[in-house]
């Protein structure tokens, strides 16, 4: 496993350059596509393009969107893979399809009753305050809700609707005098959708700090408290496995 270094959480990062991928980081209130919006933002699409023009010369899941094999929210920050090359798109997004790359996230929530609508009766069973060596798995469909449909709920049961997991490998209380019911929570999920860590911990009754839209308590500067902190794949060109990580957040960060 690669470790990687942060020098500025607000500024994007080049992680890694390879020959048939790229890793950077993301920070926080940053779109993660299309090329040229119309509003002038720049995306995490816009910079890495400009560095690395080839990763924009083939065609990509989208019009426009090269070597891009997955988002970040705008209010999340963290690591993402984007292609390089042509055979290295093909392979990744083969990889994707069979659920072989590997994403885990860092979070800190707090623990609360909230009565959002819109969420299933049933809710996932949360059996431990503090990892007890147990993963917990929430898996669901979606489907959009709320106004502009901006915002995603868990559908049960999921029909004909693609199925969603997202493990919890670790969870401990975080102290601070501040936000008791704290935790710091360590995910993993194989194939992403919309809000889909998000969404689940609040249905869980966790909702991830500073996240208005699933009732996220208010704290510090605002910052969604998710970041995706490392992936793990095969090597296009080699199938030698590769993972790369950076910090996780912590109590310190909230």
């Amino acid at each position: 496993m690669a470790i990687l270094s942060l020098s500025d959480i607000y500024t994007p990062q080049l992680l890694a350059a390879e020959k048939d991928f790229l890793l950077v980081y993301k920070p926080p209130r940053m779109h993660s596509a299309p090329q040229a919006r119309s509003d002038g933002r720049e995306t995490i699409l816009d910079w890495c393009f400009a560095k690395f023009p080839e990763a924009a010369l083939f065609p990509g899941r989208k019009a426009g969107e090269g070597g891009l094999l997955h988002r970040l929210d705008y209010e999340t920050q963290g690591i993402m893979l984007i292609a390089r090359s042509r055979p290295g798109m093909e392979a990744l997004l083969e990889q994707q399809r069979k659920g072989q790359i590997i994403k885990e996230y860092s979070a800190l929530a707090v623990k609360g009753e909230i009565a959002l609508p819109g969420f299933p009766k049933e809710k996932p069973v949360w059996p431990f305050e503090g990892n007890n060596g147990t993963p917990l798995k929430i898996e669901s469909a979606f489907r959009p809700y709320g106004p502009g449909r901006k915002a995603v709920r868990p559908v049960l049961p999921a029909g004909d609707k693609a199925l969603y997991s997202t493990e919890i490998i670790e969870s401990r209380p975080v102290s601070c005098a501040d936000l008791p019911h704290s935790f710091y929570f360590r995910l993993k999920i194989w194939r992403g959708f919309r809000h889909q860590i998000r969404s689940h911990l609040a249905w869980l009754g966790m909702p991830i700090l500073n996240d208005s839209f699933y009732g996220g308590v208010s704290f510090g500067q605002g910052l969604l408290a998710l970041r995706a902190v490392s992936i793990a794949f095969n090597d296009p060109s080699t199938g030698e496995e590769r993972e790369y990580s950076i910090p996780s957040l912590n109590g310190n960060l909230i």
